[in-house]
């Protein structure tokens, strides 16, 4: 792709070279929990050994600072600014290239994407933990995961639509790259929770999923504290994801504060 120039004079242009990598690196860390998804998302890469020159875009400053970065890969399309200012670029690369993107991922009030009718609009609220709130209730009790685990652990998410499809092998594969927790109830996996994902000194918890004939036991609450009570002890960061507003009652007790939302469209079928 050539160089995309936006109205305002900034111009999305691809990376090169390793120093333009290290700013994009250092752009990512200085954005936080909202530089998280893209900074993992290149640690998986570096692991297929996909370098960062071959799906990074960016657009420099003044001093060759990052001022916004564009994630492109199999069809994802992942944008992330430090301004308002690079808004106009950021809809040029997008209405330039839209016919190849199958994904693209954003936060709220970053670009404007009207006129996307081909594809679906999910949103997911974004939430951190400066500190963490244990409610004054019994709990199950919870470990780190085990891989004598995988099968309850595959028992549970085979109630969860967006990964029933996974086996228990693939689950054995995961889980060898997440850190994992469970709850246990007379000595059954009830419910889930993992780092899905990592970067700087934050963690992403993810994955909660609890075995629907143990639901409201406080399952859920265990394992998510399990998780987040783990990275505060490393010293991270611990911020979450979640598509339905409706669990905010059960993460806003226990510490976790909404920071803002991220727009994810997929392209209809």
């Amino acid at each position: 792709m050539e160089a995309e120039r936006g109205l305002g004079g900034t111009a999305f242009e691809p990376v090169s070279g390793q120093e333009a990598v290290e700013q994009v690196r250092r752009f990512l860390l200085a954005q936080g929990w909202a530089g998280l998804p893209a900074g993992d998302h290149l640690g998986k890469l570096a692991d297929q050994g996909v370098r960062p020159e071959q799906v990074l875009w960016w657009v420099p400053g003044p001093a060759a600072e990052a001022r916004a970065v564009a994630l492109l890969h199999e069809g994802l399309l992942g944008l992330l600014l430090s301004s308002s200012d690079e808004r106009p670029a950021a809809r040029t690369l997008l209405e330039g290239h839209r016919s190849q993107f199958q994904r693209i991922s954003v936060l709220e009030g970053q670009v404007d994407f009207s006129g996307l009718d081909e594809f679906v609009l999910h949103r997911r609220e974004l939430a951190v933990a400066p500190e963490l709130r244990v409610p004054e209730v019994s709990l199950p009790e919870t470990r780190p995961a085990q891989s004598k685990d995988i099968d309850q652990i595959h028992h549970v998410y085979e109630h969860v639509s967006w990964m029933r499809q996974d086996s228990a092998e693939a689950w054995r594969e995961r889980l060898q790259r997440q850190r994992c927790w469970v709850a246990e109830l007379a000595g059954q996996v009830v419910a889930v929770a993992r780092w899905t994902m990592s970067f700087g000194p934050w963690v992403e918890i993810g994955g909660v999923a609890t075995d629907p004939e143990y639901r409201r036991c406080g399952a859920a609450t265990a394992v998510t504290l399990a998780a987040a009570t783990a990275a505060l002890a490393e010293g991270r960061l611990a911020c979450l994801r979640y598509g339905d507003p409706a669990l905010a009652s059960l993460y806003h007790p226990l510490g976790f504060e909404h920071v803002g939302r991220e727009l994810v469209f997929y392209r209809g079928s």
